[in-house]
């Protein structure tokens, strides 16, 4: 095959790969279940302080085959403190078609809420690229998630 033909051939995979690729979103609402603490020394917020996250996650409407309101799935993860005001998270959301995994650093938004790196997961959400933002609230929050998923990949 000459050289030419098989650039052509490659550039054309690549590019419908990326054609492919789509981007969804849908909320859930986060229930708390355990929320666990460790103020390291100094006291109060510093580098090193964590917070074990548990949380229940509810349908906001029909979705993934289950009503509004349902159990969907659940998360849990660690957010690490680097400093009095900056953050690390890592975690992972279960849902009915897949995990989705959450890492990197925490992003403080207007209102209370706080923005997470999405990367990758299992199942619909492998190599699934993304945020995630929770809303404002101790024990229940809105979690929306916004990910692009190669090879397209839609939620029922």
């Amino acid at each position: 095959m000459p050289r030419a033909a098989l650039i052509a051939v490659l550039a054309a995979a690549v590019f419908a790969s990326a054609a492919q690729a789509k981007t969804i979103t849908f909320s859930v609402t986060s229930v708390s279940i355990s929320i666990k603490p460790t103020d390291l020394k100094p006291k109060g917020t510093s580098n090193g302080d964590t917070i074990v996250y548990r949380n229940r996650l509810l349908n906001t409407a029909r979705r993934f085959g289950r009503p509004k309101g349902a159990v969907v799935g659940s998360d849990h993860g660690t957010l690490t403190f680097t400093g009095a005001h900056t953050a690390r998270y890592s975690g992972t959301a279960v849902l009915p078609d897949g995990t989705v995994r959450l890492a990197g650093s925490v992003t403080p938004l207007a209102n209370g809420m706080l923005q997470f790196r999405v990367a990758g997961g299992t199942g619909r959400y492998a190599k699934a690229t993304g945020k995630v933002i929770v809303g404002s609230g101790n024990a229940r929050a809105l979690n929306t998630y916004q990910l692009t998923l190669p090879g397209g990949g839609n939620i029922a």
